[in-house]
């Protein structure tokens, strides 16, 4: 079992609180990470929207590399449609250069209006545009030391690849839910930052000989940690109910907004939250030790279907800072050693081979 600390690195202007703030308070998480005994720390990428992610992860995916030794450093997710393939896989290989083969490449289709009508990408190509950008980011990093990309959307001659990455296979995460992507994903080996809430990522796998849960599968949690469960979620509800209105407010890719009626009131969330129901993208879990475990052992024991892999947030935008390291600490401490043993003993986990270790060229 893996376990991330996954940020949607954020500042709340409606707080008064600066970016430079947010941005800083992130990446000392992510330092904190690493002395707390996490796996790896990813972070996500949005534009022109307070949606959960910075503008900017490859930068701050190098900063938290060079002041960190061991921890994964990650994206969850790059919303590739707005890339330039060839130039981000340039960045990409910086950024394993950077932090010594630690880096994992999280990618995604986007999901926010407002970036595809400001970068002028029309949303019905965004899975073209992404499976393409996947095609020449991994050629990049094939060995090949010169080649011709000629595709539907990019058309690059002549690339002469000079910046090869520390790993020899960069390990790459699938972020989505639809069947048709995470058949795709798992057809090419990929790790899946989603349940696999159709059973298809692990049928796929297995019928091509594959083992499933020697991959990483699993989505993000909001996580809160107390002494009392009223304590856990007063320190988490109103962020987690910030974020989650984002979401749910959030023009249509069309541009439609939807309904007023959409927005989630706090002690709807809280109610649904203790409740287990799913009437949000991001359900908290806040509670005291006892009840965090309750709530997250049976997924380790593999009773929700195959995980692999917990993210975890503790920070959603907004969160005071007290709050969320005390978190991490107890979750760190107090959580995710049961959680890790019980994984344990329900399946192997998965291994060197696929991004624990460094390996280099």
């Amino acid at each position: 079992m893996r376990f991330s600390v996954i940020a949607g690195p954020r500042q709340r202007p409606d707080l008064g609180q600066p970016a430079a703030e947010a941005w800083r308070l992130y990446v000392e998480d992510a330092v904190r990470a690493e002395e707390l005994g996490f796996d790896a720390v990813m972070v996500g990428e949005h534009h022109f929207t307070f949606a959960s992610g910075t503008s900017a992860p490859l930068v701050m995916l190098a900063e938290i590399a060079a002041r960190t030794e061991r921890v994964r450093v990650g994206t969850s997710v790059l919303c590739l449609p707005f890339h330039n393939p060839l130039r981000l896989a340039e960045d990409i290989a910086a950024v394993d250069v950077v932090s010594n083969g630690r880096f994992d490449l999280g990618v995604g289709v986007g999901s926010q209006y407002e970036e595809f009508e400001t970068f002028g990408i029309p949303p019905e190509e965004r899975f073209g545009r992404t499976w393409e950008a996947l095609d020449v980011i991994e050629r990049c990093f094939s060995g090949e030391e010169e080649f011709t990309h000629e595709g539907r959307y990019f058309r690059f001659p002549n690339v002469r690849w000079i910046l090869p990455p520390v790993q020899e296979r960069i390990p790459i995460f699938w972020g989505g839910f639809g069947p048709q992507g995470v058949r795709r994903a798992a057809e090419r080996g990929y790790h899946l930052i989603a349940s696999d809430v159709t059973g298809v990522y692990e049928r796929t796998m297995r019928e091509l000989g594959r083992r499933p849960e020697e991959h990483y599968v699993g989505f993000v949690t909001m996580v809160s940690v107390g002494r009392s469960r009223d304590e856990a979620w007063q320190a988490i509800g109103d962020a987690a109910t910030w974020v989650n209105n984002v979401y749910a407010l959030r023009r249509g890719l069309d541009g439609t907004l939807p309904p007023e009626s959409s927005r989630i009131e706090p002690e709807a969330l809280r109610e649904a939250s203790e409740q287990d129901r799913r009437i949000a993208l991001f359900m908290p879990v806040a509670d005291t030790v006892e009840g965090v475990l309750e709530r997250l052992l049976p997924m380790a024991r593999g009773e929700r279907g195959l995980i692999t892999h917990m993210g975890i947030e503790f920070r959603p935008p907004g969160t005071r800072s007290e709050d969320a390291v005390r978190s991490m600490r107890l979750f760190a401490q107090e959580v995710m050693p049961v959680l890790r043993a019980e994984a344990a003993t329900a399946r192997p986990g998965p291994g060197a081979s696929i991004g624990e270790t460094t390996t280099a060229k």
